[in-house]
């Protein structure tokens, strides 16, 4: 081979690496888009049922809700499923995050970050943000860490993509 084509070579497989680093940043970008809508929409339960997206505003939210631990069970009648979504959201969240920066404490660091965004940009859109769903949120984050450092089958699986 000469340097000619090597060079070639070179140039393709640096444009290969800059595609695949392009589609992770996407995916990241899609998936946090994807939690956004289903949390700041108006009504979950609509959005869930019949695909209807709204968004309302409320400029002066009541803060101290945030920290309201009692109505868990109250808020929405499949709570079970909607905190697993919570735990599952911010777990992908975590893993497309891990597998574009190759850098855990970064990945953690901004999954809670937007959880806390997320949670307290609900009570901005007439949502119930709360500090336990936050907890929720990090807990699934959290968890993708253990595994990761625990799990020899799940390490392989991700090193695939980065």
């Amino acid at each position: 081979m000469n340097k000619t084509e090597n060079g070639i070579s070179s140039l393709k497989k640096e444009e290969r690496y800059h595609r695949q680093e392009s589609l992770k940043f996407f995916a990241v970008i899609l998936w946090g888009l994807f939690l956004g809508i289903h949390t700041w929409t108006e009504n979950l339960e609509a959005l869930l049922r019949f695909q209807t997206i709204k968004f309302e505003w409320h400029s002066s939210p009541d803060f101290l809700q945030f920290f309201n631990f009692y109505d868990i069970q109250l808020i929405h009648p499949h709570w079970f499923w909607i905190k697993l979504g919570h735990f599952t959201g911010f777990a992908i969240m975590d893993v497309l995050l891990y597998i574009w920066l190759k850098d855990h404490k970064q990945s953690i660091l901004i999954s809670v970050a937007f959880a806390f965004t997320t949670e307290i940009l609900q009570l901005f859109f007439g949502r119930d943000g709360r500090l336990y769903d936050l907890l929720i949120d990090s807990f699934g984050v959290l968890t993708v860490y253990y595994l990761l450092k625990k799990s020899t089958i799940l390490k392989k699986i991700i090193s695939h993509f980065l």
